[in-house]
């Protein structure tokens, strides 16, 4: 890792005669002066260490009421702490037993004395070495502007990092440290500066934990002002580059608020999802993750308006102590006796050649269904982002889990592949709307949302009318380890006379419930190609095989041309990932009244029928069960395993 930053290796390489950082108090020398030296060619650490006799080192953590000093006398920048050690209630020495060291990162509400004032006894598993740093004046940690939009409009400061961890490792380079518990945690603006730590692998951090997170910049723009706007989407993405080339640790643990309105959960799971990936290609532990909903925060009251305040939920309990300073193996020994089998190198998939980016549009921005249509004229698909929020999301998809343990079978053989199942098997009907959620937040939010949308691509300059109709609901799951793709195909074909370009026939939108990231099975898809442009193809394409639709943040929906050729991909999370989908018919594909096909199946009990808008009503007139109809034992088809699923293929000859 210290080959990514040359600034810091030139400097150490550079005989220029600079000392090592100086440590002191305001009122006298902490530790005897530093001697002055070279600073020749060495490690990392030969930045920071200073030259002392050991023998005369005083704890730096005897006087916890002092705010301590520490210069680099390379970048000149001056880093002020205090210190203290923590013993767990009752106990009265430390022992002689080497220290675990935690570095807490405040956020911008909180000093030093304020963090070391908190009753860390009560909580701590074993005798330990607190340290707090004071952000430096005028930063948000390591990014250049600490007013209120400094984290998007702000620079990021590569010098201020290494100077840190220079600070860092002098600290830590003390007989009493116990070298093997290294810790780093932090809450909001401190959450992003342990991470900036943690990322740049300057420092051998083997814990770490962090709550309430973000990072430089953001994923979108939404909620961000259009003069602040410039640049903020581009500096997440280099923050997120930064923090997936981590090095690897023992134990990471994120704690985040469900509802968290000043750091979404959405946005903050790219990070995670960031971590987890390297973590995973490392062969080290998942990241933990622990969500909090509102009433488990610090304060459950109308002064938390931002649902932001939960630091002591967060990191005041005894559980998170005895996780954070566990006992571990070493992690070059951790690697080789996990049985969890790393993800070898070569299975990781390739970069997909997919710029997702400029097929998506966003809900929050102007004129998003012009944009969104005519990305979907070109392309035959457009993601469109923010039509689900994280409630909507998180009930989708435990509807989604509870289909998948009714339809999975014990030998997980999949109707679409190894470990690939449509939800159309959920019931027998071949639909999944009969779910409360489903009808709920797909059908009649997601869906009416995105009817403006809808209404431009069933246009039909013809009849100069927009027509169209619910036919189903369904979609697919793929099981976590399956290492297969599937084949490339379109889910229907038309005959040359009926086959137009718009309106399409056939319409299908996939809820994304789950971020789709390169690990876990995201949808390949080529833009612009039908099975007319596949059909004399004799092997499919790397660059379609890496086509994949990835990263796509949760909340968005896919809405695709069914003829438009797509593939699963391996799945090689921890975790099945979930894609249901609404599908709808054009009017003049349904005028056609194929017989296999028409009438649709009727799926939507009059129970749910009543709660949907009258707008959604009216395009699901033929999909409601007629009185008398059972509608109540919708139960999974328990033949499904010898029949091609109701609404995923359908040949139009």
């Amino acid at each position: 890792m210290l080959d990514a930053h040359g600034s810091w290796i030139k400097r150490l390489l550079l005989n220029e005669g600079n000392q090592p950082g100086t440590l002191s108090k305001p009122s006298h020398v902490l530790w005897p002066p530093l001697k002055t030296g070279a600073c020749g060619a060495g490690t990392a650490q030969e930045r920071s260490r200073s030259p002392r006799d050991e023998a005369n080192i005083a704890d730096f953590w005897s006087s916890p009421k002092d705010l301590q000093s520490w210069q680099d006398e390379v970048t000149k920048h001056r880093i002020n702490f205090q210190a203290q050690l923590v013993l767990p209630n009752g106990q009265r020495s430390p022992g002689d037993a080497p220290l675990a060291v935690a570095f807490y990162f405040s956020g911008l509400g909180h000093e030093a004395r304020d963090i070391l004032k908190m009753d860390w006894g009560s909580f701590a598993s074993c005798p330990f070495i607190l340290i707090v740093p004071q952000r430096p004046s005028g930063r948000w940690w390591f990014i250049d502007d600490d007013a209120a939009w400094g984290w998007v409009e702000g620079e990021f400061c590569q010098e201020l990092v290494e100077a840190f961890a220079a600070w860092m490792n002098m600290m830590i380079d003390h007989p009493r440290v116990d070298k093997r518990r290294l810790g780093l945690f932090g809450f909001s603006a401190g959450a992003y500066a342990v991470l900036e730590m943690f990322a740049s692998g300057l420092v051998p951090i083997s814990r770490l934990a962090v709550g309430g997170l973000h990072g430089h910049g953001q994923p979108n723009v939404k909620h961000i002002p259009q003069k602040r706007s410039a640049g903020v989407v581009e500096k997440f993405e280099k923050f997120l580059q930064r923090v997936e080339g981590h090095a690897g640790a023992e134990h990471i643990e994120v704690v985040h608020g469900k509802t968290d309105k000043q750091c979404p959960w959405l946005d903050a799971k790219k990070i995670v999802d960031a971590l987890t990936k390297k973590q995973l290609q490392l062969g080290c532990p998942k990241v933990k993750l622990r969500l909090l909903d509102a009433h488990e925060q610090d304060t459950f009251s109308k002064r938390n308006k931002t649902h932001h305040d939960y630091m002591k939920a967060a990191f005041m309990r005894k559980e998170f102590f005895k996780g954070f300073f566990a006992d571990k193996v070493p992690h070059g020994e951790a690697n080789m006796a996990s049985p969890k089998r790393p993800l070898p190198s070569a299975s990781m998939p390739s970069a997909s050649t997919l710029e997702v980016a400029k097929f998506t549009v966003s809900t929050s921005m102007d004129g998003w269904e012009e944009q969104g249509f005519q990305i979907f004229r070109k392309s035959g698909f457009v993601i469109i982002e923010d039509v689900l929020d994280h409630v909507q999301c998180s009930e989708v998809l435990e509807d989604c889990r509870q289909m998948a343990k009714e339809i999975v079978a014990p030998q997980g053989a999949g109707n679409r592949g190894k470990g690939r199942y449509s939800f159309g098997v959920a019931s027998s009907t071949g639909s999944i709307l009969h779910r409360e959620a489903i009808a709920k937040h797909l059908l009649n939010e997601g869906g009416r949302l995105l009817q403006p949308l809808l209404s431009q691509i069933f246009f039909d300059e013809s009849d100069r009318l927009s027509s169209f109709s619910c036919y189903s609901g369904g979609g697919d799951f793929v099981l976590p380890g399956v290492e297969e793709y599937q084949h490339l195909h379109a889910d229907m074909q038309v005959k040359k006379d009926l086959d137009k370009q718009m309106p399409p026939p056939f319409l299908a939108i996939n809820f994304v419930v789950q971020d789709l990231t390169e690990l876990n099975g995201p949808m390949r898809i080529v833009p612009g190609k039908r099975e007319r442009d596949w059909r004399n193809q004799k092997k499919e394409p790397d660059r379609w095989r890496c086509s994949r639709l990835c990263p796509v943040p949760a909340g968005s929906a896919l809405v695709r041309d069914v003829r438009i050729l797509h593939g699963g991909t391996p799945n090689l999370s921890e975790e099945t990932r979930f894609l249901p989908s609404v599908e709808y018919v054009s009017a003049w594909f349904r005028a056609t009244h194929r017989p296999d096909m028409f009438p649709p199946r009727r799926c939507i009990p009059q129970d749910v029928f009543v709660t949907l808008h009258s707008d959604v009503q009216q395009i699901c007139e033929e999909l409601v069960a007629e009185p008398g109809d059972d509608t109540e034992d919708m139960s999974p088809d328990d033949d499904w395993h010898s029949k091609v699923w109701r609404g995923v293929t359908f040949w139009c000859t």
